[in-house]
This record gives C-alpha cells, structure tokens and sequence, in this order.
C-alpha cells in the first residue's frame, strides 16, 4: 500500500518548516521534501542572520503583520528552549528629515507601538560608534532585533517533526502530476510518486523553476552579503550594547557582534539576477561599497582586514509583496514565495496562516495582498 499524506510541504526552509509545524499541530499528517538537508546554507533561509524590525515605512499592513508575528516568535522561543528571536532593538538611521523613518514612525505611533526618535546627541551618547555628521536622527524600536535564522529553521523543523511531520531531505520534486483538477502526487528524481491530500510549495528561490507551468513572476537576486571582524573596541559591538541596524536611503543594514566576533552588514537593494545556489565568492565591488558605506556612518569599521563574504538570494515579485495563494487550476495545491529577504520575520505568522488556509478555515491574515490572480494581464 503507498503511503499517502494529508499534506506535501515542498520546500524545507522557514516557511514550509513553519507551515508544517502548524499543520501538524492541527493533527494533520505532514510530510517536508527537501532537495537539500534542512536547513542548509543554499536556501534562502540559510544565513546565520536575520533582521527583525516593526518599521516598514508608510505600509501599515507590514507593520501590523510584526506585531502580530512577535508573541509567535516567542512561544517558538519557549517552544525550542532556545532564544531564536532576540529582541536587541532596530535602530534606523534617518539621512533625510521626512523620509522612510518619519513614515514608519508616524505608523507606529498610531499602532500603538513601542518606538522613538533619538537625536544626535541621543546618538551620540548611546552609540558612540555611529557618525551623526551623516545622519539627520534615528529611530529605535525596542521590539526589533536579530533572528537567529538557521538555528530557526532547525529548530522548527524539529519541532513540526516532533508533532508527528516526517522529513526527506535530498529528495529533490522535478514535476507534478495531475488529475481532475487535482494533483494527485509529485514525481522526485528517481521517479517516486509522493501522494497527499493538498501540496505546498514553498521552494524559494527554486519555486518557479518547479512550478514553471505557471510562470509565477518571480525573478531570482543575487545579493551579496559580507561577514567582517572590528579592527577595533569589539567589545562594543556586542548585542548588549549595539542592536540591529539599518540606513534604507542607504540600502544598507547590519548586526551586531556573533559568529566568532564577527558582524553582518548587506545590502537589501535588489541584486543582479542569478540562478540559486553555487558557491559564494568575493566580491571586491561590493566589499568597497560596503567600506564606502561605513567609512561614512561607522567610520572605525571601514578598515577591516578580516572578511568573508557570503551570498543569499531573493524571490522578487514585480509589486514587492509576497504570494501567498491556492494555485489557480487544482483544488489542493498552494503556494508561497516572493518573499524576498523580507519573509523570515514574518514565518511564524505565515507558518500559522497557510495552515489554516490548507486545512480549510479562514485565515486570521487578510492575504488579499498577497493573491496570485494580481499579476494577470502583467507582460
């Protein structure tokens, strides 16, 4: 007899993970394919980092899908028995006075959330490091701060396995195969059929190569991302003392001291286009933007000598907001990607809310935004 599941979650980074965690907390039988390990480093949840920050500019939605994420976070925190989330703070930094920041600002205060706007003395005395002459003020928002996103991903991964889920990693999906307006199962490499009640697909950065039928319009980024040890008072660029950080007229943003006393600092400006995977290389353009960058706002950084550069990708929508959806032509499968770098702080509450999407309820988020029937009639 074949083994059938109520769910098929392609795709074992932070979002599948997540859904599969929730489904299986839902009593649904759930199985995680994974044409790599989970996690691993190739995925677009692979990084040792991520940001997580309420501000999102004048877009209320976004801000409230934080708040909203963040007592999820940390029940997952309880959950793990571990600090995935780490709520350091997300510091902003202003280079312009009514830009981005005061956007976000304004929202959050209507939101009710915890946030405020430190001059450059403020600055100054708490972050001594940070060059003010470059900056109109900052904005501070307690509630940020850094995700710990491989362990994340692990973590979770374990958790929706301790539910009852079941993980095949190196079993990479290369076709579906459908009937009656259904998908009956999904084909791996070798030619086994997978067979479930509804399929997800949450591949990433892979996602439109495994469902090109419906040429989602995703373009895939490189986006390089370089890992450097202060040559000097590391001792101040610890989590304690110095939270995540961003200047988004700047395109740039970076973390704390952590792996082996070295911090993070990447640029969220879309990348050039690029395939997923292959192994990350130096990049001296980008190393000298980055030394550009901090000679102006963190000027004792910029002489680094020891670096290591890293690369992620990005699933880009045309619009910029995710996918989030029922495929249009079968009654059981769905998909979510388009997330872009922006998708790990919001896992939780996108985790939950494909589960109630696949098991049949309404879901608490409003995903009107995220529908995949926006793009027709696009070029």
């Amino acid at each position: 007899m074949k083994e059938r599941f109520g769910v098929v979650v392609v795709g074992g980074g932070i979002i599948g993970a997540s859904a599969a965690y929730y489904l299986a907390q839902k009593g649904r039988t759930v199985l995680i394919l994974d044409q790599y390990d989970v996690p691993n480093q190739l995925s677009a949840s692979g990084d040792h980092l991520r940001a997580f920050r309420v501000s999102h500019g004048k877009d209320a939605f976004y801000s409230e899908m934080a708040m909203r994420s963040i007592p999820l976070w940390l029940d997952w925190n309880t959950q793990a028995n571990d600090k995935l989330l780490v709520q350091n703070g997300f510091l902003e930094l202003a280079v312009q006075t009514h830009g981005f920041e005061e956007q976000g600002l304004q929202v959050m205060k209507e939101l009710k959330v915890r946030a405020s706007k430190m001059d450059k003395d403020e600055v100054r005395r708490n972050y001594p490091m940070i060059n003010t002459r470059a900056i109109k003020y900052a904005v501070f928002q307690p509630d940020g701060g850094t995700i710990w996103a491989w362990r994340t991903t692990g973590a979770i991964a374990a958790l929706a396995q301790r539910r009852g889920a079941k993980l095949r990693s190196q079993m990479k999906v290369v076709s579906l195969v459908k009937e009656k307006g259904a998908i009956k199962g999904v084909k791996d490499s070798s030619g086994k059929l997978w067979q479930a009640d509804a399929f997800l697909f949450s591949g990433g950065p892979w996602t439109p190569e495994l469902l090109k039928s419906y040429r989602l319009p995703i373009k895939v980024t490189r986006q390089h991302q370089l890992y450097l040890r202060p040559p000097a008072n590391r001792g101040r660029y610890r989590p304690e003392h110095f939270p995540v950080f961003a200047c988004h007229a700047k395109g740039f943003y970076g973390f704390p001291l952590h792996i082996h006393g070295f911090l993070k600092i990447a640029e969220h400006k879309k990348g050039p286009p690029g395939k997923p995977g292959g192994a990350p290389e130096p990049n001296p353009a980008f190393e000298k933007k980055c030394r550009a960058f901090l000679k102006r706002f963190i000027p004792e950084l910029a002489s680094f000598t020891d670096s290591e550069a890293s690369i992620c990708h990005y699933d880009n929508t045309p619009d910029g907001d995710f996918i989030i959806d029922r495929l249009p032509d079968v009654s059981n499968g769905y998909v979510a990607c388009g997330f872009a770098g922006r998708g790990f702080k919001f896992a939780p509450l996108i985790g939950k809310t494909l589960a109630e999407l696949i098991s049949g309820g309404k879901p608490e988020l409003n995903l009107h935004r995220f529908r995949l029937g926006r793009f027709k009639g696009r070029g």
